[in-house]
């Protein structure tokens, strides 16, 4: 099980790093977020930086699960 967290824990990292460095092409895809839009605005570009802050997010959360922190999820 602990193989199965670390696999997962790893491209999840992966994927949150993607979503940071290719933020522009991601917003590009997706359009904006209006929400960042109104609370991240002008000098913090909104959606983009809302794309990195989310990433941030979710690699703290991935490198939590790897060491077993959140003790009651399944997996």
């Amino acid at each position: 099980m602990i193989i199965i967290r670390i696999i997962l824990g790893l491209l999840i990292i992966a994927g949150a790093l993607a979503m940071m460095k290719y933020s522009v092409q991601l917003t590009n895809i997706t359009g904006k977020i209006e929400l960042a839009e109104k609370y991240l605005g002008a000098p913090l570009a909104g959606t983009y930086t809302f794309y990195k802050i989310f990433g941030l997010f979710l690699m703290v959360l991935a490198v939590l699960w790897i060491f077993g922190v959140f003790s009651f999820l399944p997996v």
